[in-house]
């Protein structure tokens, strides 16, 4: 079983800030280029982060009355089963409310696009 998450955020969140993220939680792979940056977890969880240049559109269903052009695309997949004593939700909380403390910018966390998991507006950052 896997699941395909979508993070969609505007142009304040940066591959640098995504870059430096997945290396502070301590991931074991990481690639960092100039428009990409990419880290597997030891849970299983994948992230792969690009800078949007076509298609600012944000997909997601329930965007939570927010609109913004999509400046970043982060892929996440959870690939399981899991390592006994990993999580990969649990990374993914860390991931995003690590996110949270280094940017201000506004983003929607969603599953397949269809279920909204966390966004963050300007009240902060939001769990479904």
């Amino acid at each position: 079983m896997s699941l395909d998450i979508h993070l969609e955020a505007d142009e304040r969140l940066s591959i640098t800030t995504i870059s430096t993220t997945l290396s502070e939680l301590g991931v074991l792979y990481t690639y960092n280029g100039d428009h990409t940056a990419e880290g597997i977890f030891e849970s299983g969880l994948s992230v792969r982060a690009a800078c949007e240049l076509n298609d600012h559109t944000l997909y997601a269903e329930d965007t939570k009355g927010m609109t913004f052009p999509v400046a970043i695309r982060c892929y996440i997949r959870i690939k399981g089963p899991e390592p006994e004593g990993f999580s990969a939700l649990g990374d993914l909380e860390r991931f995003v409310k690590t996110l949270t403390t280094k940017s201000d910018a506004n983003f929607v966390v969603s599953c397949q696009y269809e279920s909204t998991l966390y966004w963050r507006n300007s009240d902060g950052l939001q769990a479904a």
